[in-house]
């Protein structure tokens, strides 16, 4: 009986109303998201949108990395490391590899 159940649930969060119900799904902390916006905002000081595009990308890589990882280890896993290491490595190959040859094909007039 549907009623019988949701008043089980009312009677248990009374009796522990500090325990949560089980969910499913991932969890990423607040912190996981400050440190996504300081990788981003860094590159926002770049003054080139192809390296904050190239960051937003890396994170979000970096993220299905790590849930393609959860996955295959079906362990909790940090949701950190793997998103700034791919967003760091996009950071410094757009910063220092692709801008400065996007500038020179600017300069010499050359289009893709």
């Amino acid at each position: 009986c549907p009623k019988n159940q949701r008043y089980q649930d009312i009677k248990i969060h009374l009796i522990h109303p500090l325990q949560e119900p089980e969910e499913q799904g991932v969890k990423l902390g607040l912190g996981d998201f400050i440190f996504y916006s300081v990788l981003v905002g860094k590159a926002a000081t770049a003054d080139d949108w192809n390296t904050v595009m190239a960051c937003f990308v890396a994170i979000l890589i970096g993220l299905c990395l790590t849930l393609l990882i959860l996955a295959i280890v079906k362990k909790a896993l940090p949701a950190l490391p793997i998103s700034i290491f791919v967003g760091i490595i996009f950071y410094v190959c757009t910063r220092w590899c692709i801008k400065p040859m996007c500038d020179q094909m600017a300069l010499s007039q050359v289009y893709v």
